[in-house]
């Protein structure tokens, strides 16, 4: 009986301890700085394929870190290096097709100014012509006057009458030569145009040639998959070998370099926290060794306690969102670790 009161007398102590201790920390929580609790998270991005391809070859695991630009990811590369071959291809016989085009105009541009020049010696011939054939017409009819008054004989008139007529052939002759050669010259102008619209288009087929190649190119460029960032690998999602579409993801790198975690703070402690402000965080894998972050957000709107978060407070008070960045370049914090934040006040 005696060592049962004892127990009891023991047992009461000792809950009388814990008890008085439980009401000092909590003393002591409710007069602390203000804070809470929060999770550390990373900044995740994917690398993905923007081809439809398969896996050549994963240069990295999960946990590697990784640098940003290096290559991490080879994608199976051979129909993206035949299409950029053949519009490679394309766009030599393009630029060639252009050559010929200009070639062919620039002949067609000299055909149309000699023919051109041709009519307008004609034209000119003609008028040397018509001015003889003027004088012959006075010529002739001077003979015919003589004639009939016996001073010429009547040879001298029919000498007179050929040289008249042989000048009217040929100036008939030589508007034939005209028109032919102006015709010619119309052509040959028409066919300039025809050689400039044909040079037209081969020089806009030359630039889609040139689009083409540069599209090839950027596909067999994105048969190798960089880092977007520096990081972690977090998550490895496929191998070496396996079909990909666009937009697959291959990899999820985590930057925890520049780590952030949100915790939140009642109405009454809001006045504490300001962008900028400095906080001190603890986590638990690290007991002793606070890191020191900086408040980069604190939100406008009021909303419910979340379940996971503890506060000294009533659960049903409205609370506010606070967002703190934490350098981490030896990336000892990790995603999901839990933490508790304080604020550090004057």
């Amino acid at each position: 009986m005696r060592r049962a009161l004892i127990f009891i007398g023991v047992l009461v102590a000792g809950l009388v301890v814990a008890l008085y201790v439980r009401i000092i920390l909590l003393r002591a929580a409710a007069h602390g700085p203000p804070g809470g609790s929060g999770v550390i998270e990373g900044v995740d991005v994917d690398v993905t394929s923007r081809i439809a391809t398969r896996i050549a070859k994963v240069n990295v695991r999960e946990g590697d870190v990784v640098k940003e630009g290096q290559l991490v990811v080879e994608l199976d590369c051979t129909d993206q290096e035949a299409a950029l071959a053949q519009a490679q291809g394309e766009l030599a016989a393009a630029v060639a097709n252009v050559e010929a085009s200009r070639a062919n105009a620039s002949s067609a541009k000299r055909s149309a100014y000699a023919a051109t020049s041709n009519a307008t010696a004609a034209n000119a011939q003609i008028a040397v012509l018509e001015a003889q054939e003027a004088l012959a017409k006075v010529e002739l009819d001077r003979t015919e006057r003589l004639v009939k008054r016996g001073s010429l004989p009547t040879a001298e008139l029919d000498a007179a009458r050929s040289r008249d007529d042989a000048l009217v052939n040929q100036i008939a002759a030589q508007r034939a030569a005209e028109n032919a050669t102006r015709d010619q010259a119309g052509a040959a102008r028409t066919s300039s145009s025809a050689a400039k619209a044909q040079t037209v288009v081969a020089e806009h087929n030359v630039e889609v040639a040139t689009a083409t190649v540069e599209r090839a190119r950027v596909l067999v460029k994105e048969c190798t998959l960089l880092a977007p960032r520096s990081g972690m690998v977090a998550t490895r999602a496929h191998e070496p070998g396996e079909a990909v579409q666009p937009g697959t993801t291959v990899l999820t790198i985590t930057d925890l370099t520049d780590a952030r975690t949100r915790f939140y703070l009642p109405n009454d402690e809001l006045a504490a926290a300001a962008p900028g402000r400095k906080v001190r965080v603890l986590a638990d894998a690290y007991p002793g060794k606070p890191f020191t972050g900086t408040i980069i957000y604190v939100s406008p709107r009021a909303e419910f306690t979340p379940r996971n978060v503890q506060t000294r407070e009533d659960r049903e008070r409205l609370v506010y969102a606070v967002e703190v960045r934490i350098p981490n370049p030896d990336m000892r914090l990790r995603a999901g670790m839990p933490v508790e934040v304080a604020i550090e006040t004057p």
